[in-house]
This record gives structure tokens, sequence and C-alpha cells, in this order.
């Protein structure tokens, strides 16, 4: 596998599916379905969390279709992360990097990129943009700062955050881990694009390096219509 950015360090985890698209055809293409061992994430994250890394399942439901898949992140905050999807023989499929206002989306088999701003690039993985720091609040239940403010919340008697609402963008825990208030299933909705995140494995601040774009030296810059060529 060709490492592109800041890898996540080296595990005993099956690797997995792709999860991204801008049509029901590239959906079926796109994700594909693998096992993975379900890990007991930290339950209780440092007061201030500075990085988190870790893997989780994603059920993606648009244009009618729905595909299951499981991916790997890695987020610095406030404003860099790395989310890389694998195919069920363990092949890295894509690669998501986001750098500030700068993102790209890699295909490593294929040695080339797209650059894009960021809520561009992020839109073609899920279907809506979604900043590291909105990611961050959603595995940890933790908000803060502009993540928060954009945010309306339906709160529990605990005073955690079970649901959520920015525009036509909404999300709802549907369980947390017993015994602490760390988020394990949360369920999302936009337009037509819904689906559900389950989190298999967290770690909250180990060292991490700045996500590097050394892949930019040897890749081949591609058009949003060739990286779609190249997926087909």
């Amino acid at each position: 596998m060709i490492a592109i950015g800041n890898p996540l360090p080296s595990r005993k985890f099956p690797r997995i599916g792709t999860a991204f698209s801008t049509g029901a055809g590239l959906l079926a293409v796109l994700l594909g379905t693998g096992g993975c061992r379900v890990f007991r994430p930290n339950l209780r994250p440092p007061a201030e969390i500075r990085t988190i890394e870790g893997y989780a399942s994603l059920r993606l439901t648009r244009g009618g279709e729905t595909a299951r898949t499981k991916f790997a992140f890695s987020l610095t905050l406030p404003d860099q992360a790395r989310i890389e999807v694998f195919d069920v023989l363990g092949r890295s499929v894509s690669v998501f990097l986001i750098r500030g206002d700068e993102a790209y989306l890699v295909l490593p088999s294929e040695k080339a990129y797209w650059r894009g701003g960021r809520d561009e690039v992020i839109e073609k993985f899920l279907g809506f943009p979604v900043r590291p720091a909105e990611i961050a609040g959603l595995l940890t239940g933790r908000w803060s700062g502009e993540a928060a403010r954009v945010w309306v919340f339906e709160r529990d008697t605990r005073g955690r955050a079970i649901s959520g609402i920015r525009g036509g963008l909404s999300f709802r825990i549907l369980e947390f881990f017993p015994g602490g208030d760390l988020p394990r299933r949360w369920s999302f909705r936009n337009a037509e694009t819904e689906g559900r995140v389950g989190l298999l494995d967290a770690a909250f601040d180990r060292p991490s390096a700045e996500t590097s774009t050394a892949f930019l030296r040897t890749f081949s810059s591609k058009t949003w219509v060739e990286i779609e060529r190249l997926l087909r």
C-alpha cells in the first residue's frame, strides 16, 4: 500500500471498503464491504482533545442505493483530517486529506489525485460538507468553538448532545458506550443522503505528524471528471 499523508499506526485490523459517490452509479462502485473486529475505545477522552484516530463503520444511502463500509480516520484539530478507505483485500482505494482550506482526494492505485476546496472534497465522501472540528464533535460528543455555534442541539438530562441540526443536515445519537458519554452509534440525514456511523476504535492525543502532501511530487493531478472516469 502506498502511504499517503499521515497513516495510522500499524495494527492488526482487517482493512475495508470505500465510501463516497456523486451519484447512484458510483455509489455501488465505491463502497465495498469487509469485516472488522469491534474494539472498545477509551471511554473518557481528555478534557481538551488535540488529536483523534481510529476506525468506524458506515452505512450510506444515496440515490436509492445503500452500501456498507469501514474506514480509518485521523484528525488533528482544528483543521486537519485524513480519512482512508479500503477494499475487501486491504488495498487503499481512496484517501481524503484536509489541510486547512485545501483538500485532496487521492487514488493510490492510480497514482492520481484531485485537489479541491475543503467542503467540496468532503462532500464527495459523504454527500455534504463537514469540517474536522464537526467530525470531532460527532465522534466524541464534545462540541466547542465554531463547530458548536453553527449547530442547534437537543440535550438529554445529563447534558449530552443527543441530536443536532445545521441547515438541512441533522444527526441523532442512537447509542452511547456504557459508563461514559462517548457516542457509539449515530445517524445522519441531508437532502438525498442518509446514513449511520458506528465507532469501532478510537485513541486520543497520540503524537501525530502534520498531514503530508509528498504524493504531489509523483502522482498526477486530475480533474473531477477524470477521477470519475478512473473510478468507473
